[in-house]
């Protein structure tokens, strides 16, 4: 079972601690039913002139043991599944983070996002049932064990029963499993639908049409997702009185038929009747909550084959966290690097270089070129993001490897073009005040902003204010390069001028090799170097040529 393997990640004693204490409260169970049914007995035949203070002292001692054991079961429970996703969710979010990130591009963020979140709650949730289930299954092993002590008929006759009732009850599961599938399928098809509401609510508010054509099947998506799920909720009714029937069932052969043709049974009937009552209990508790394990079962199921694929793409990075660079170094050289999109047919697949280059320390590097011509590919490439299919990337003399990555993307800050704004500048400890109001002054941001306990205050800003505050962040991280992917593209004519005249004229003079992605041909004079890219293919252009050209 998927659910327990997955809880168990790491702690090996888990399914023991369980499996005793559930063993104690089962046995204490059936122990107690057959006290009450041996005092019982005796008050049948004795009468009530005396009291067996022998079997009510065993009644107390085990009702202590029973109550501690269930205590610690139900009690306990919780917090040992809690410990578990803890540990699961954990080692998603190191995976993800440890993750090739070319690989991880093609696995989306929907299912990232539900893996960790989503599925885990769906457990974290329903941990009392799953307490509940697993000690009322071995309570009914303990009642079947004192039911066989009693009678071997009536035990070999409650398994056929029970066991016929399993085989119904799990094919009517099969369908009904079937049904969930197509509920959870069509709920990823209504929150689509949402979401384009959400993100796309401007364009939906331009064109009538398309609010009505959104809207329409919208409601259609809807529908369907109430048809399938009362037919699913019908099926759930179903299977769980089909359940509690068959025990009822099972009680009516008992009582009316087997002492037909059994003139012993009559002896032990009633214990034995007493024993299949005590058993509706758990086994209402197990049916229904049935169906609310197996989704919690499938959650484990997609957050383990989630952990297997992810583990499939783990990126070789040293596990001492690799030998350490110099901050001074003096360049760095792509020779005959070439890369490729994972998973692509490689016939029609982009194909970016072979690319040889040489980056100086300190310099002041433009890169240009059209739409789909590799310039993002190029950039990830040289923030180590990407690896390249062949060729060698080199720090100085310094081939990249698995040593080296991690060491090497700690000398790059970065803002990408779909970069994320960190409200909490995460690794900046120590910021300087007075470095960090110069800056905020200086993008023209201090009256919209600050920095207070490592947090800015406020990131509720324009997309160009945002990327202002994300250059920002990475200059306070004092790293010797930044890479710029499209930075100006947000910003307003007046402060572009000023960010390509002054802002990146400041940083070179301060030491710092800036690479920008950048379409502003007003500006191409600015760097020390232009390099042009066209169809996967590099070469270095004039800083003041505006063309295109190989």
């Amino acid at each position: 079972m998927k659910l327990l393997e997955l809880l168990s990640w790491g702690d090996n004693r888990l399914m023991l601690r369980l499996a005793v204490a559930g063993t104690l409260s089962g046995i204490g169970s059936a122990a107690l039913l057959g006290i009450v049914n041996s005092a019982a007995e005796e008050i049948s035949n004795n009468g009530l002139d005396r009291v067996n203070w022998l079997l009510a002292g065993i009644f107390i001692l085990i009702s202590v043991i029973y109550f501690l054991a269930e205590v610690f079961l139900l009690s306990n429970i919780a917090r040992q599944i809690e410990v578990g996703i803890d540990k699961v969710r954990r080692k998603l979010f190191g995976l993800i983070a440890d993750a090739d990130y070319a690989e991880l591009e093609t696995f989306g963020q929907a299912r990232l996002y539900d893996s960790i979140t989503q599925s885990t709650q769906v457990i974290s949730q329903n941990s009392h049932l799953i307490g509940m289930t697993f000690r009322s299954l071995l309570l009914l092993v303990a009642v079947m064990i004192y039911v066989f002590w009693l009678s071997a008929l009536a035990f070999f006759l409650i398994v056929a029963v029970v066991g016929a009732g399993i085989v119904i009850y799990l094919r009517m599961g099969r369908t009904l499993s079937e049904w969930f599938g197509k509920l959870h399928r069509i709920e990823g098809i209504l929150f689509g639908k949402i979401a384009d509401l959400f993100f796309g609510i401007k364009e939906v508010r331009m064109w009538s049409r398309r609010s009505d054509t959104l809207y329409a099947s919208f409601i259609q998506t809807s529908e369907d997702k109430m048809e399938i799920g009362k037919t699913a909720h019908r099926l759930i009714s179903r299977q769980m009185i089909m359940g509690i029937s068959a025990f009822y069932i099972l009680l009516a052969v008992i009582v009316f038929v087997v002492p037909v043709y059994t003139a012993s049974f009559g002896t032990d009937i009633s214990k034995i009747v007493t024993a299949v009552l005590f058993m509706i209990g758990p086994i209402s508790i197990i049916v229904q909550s049935m169906t609310v394990l197996g989704m919690a079962e499938q959650s484990a199921q997609r957050m383990m084959a989630l952990s297997e694929d992810l583990s499939a793409i783990g990126e070789p990075i040293a596990e001492a966290g690799g030998r350490s660079l110099p901050s001074d170094f003096e360049r760095i050289t792509f020779d005959q690097v070439t890369f490729t999109y994972p998973n692509r047919d490689p016939r029609h697949g982009f194909v970016l270089g072979p690319l040889d280059l040489s980056i100086e320390r300190g310099e002041l590097l433009f890169v240009t070129g059209g739409n789909g011509a590799g310039k993002s590919t190029l950039i990830k490439l040289l923030t180590g993001l990407y690896r390249p299919v062949s060729g060698a990337i080199k720090i100085d003399d310094l081939q990249l490897g698995p040593q080296s990555i991690a060491p090497y993307r700690n000398l790059i800050a970065t803002v990408f073009s779909d970069f994320h704004l960190f409200a909490e500048l995460y690794g900046t400890d120590g910021i300087d005040p007075d470095e960090a109001a110069y800056w905020l002054e200086r993008f023209e941001m201090a009256h919209a902003t600050s920095i207070q306990n490592g947090h800015y205050t406020t990131i509720d800003l324009s997309a160009g204010q945002r990327k202002r505050l994300g250059l920002i962040t990475a200059i306070l991280e004092h790293r010797p390069i930044i890479v710029l992917d499209e930075w100006a593209a947000d910003q307003d004519p007046q402060f572009r001028k000023k960010f390509y005249h002054e802002i990146l004229p400041e940083l070179k003079r301060r030491g710092t090799t800036v690479i920008a992605v950048t379409h502003d041909d007003h500006y191409f004079d600015v760097p020390d170097r232009r390099l042009h890219l066209e169809t996967g293919k590099l070469a270095e252009l004039e800083s003041n040529d505006a063309r295109g050209r190989l």
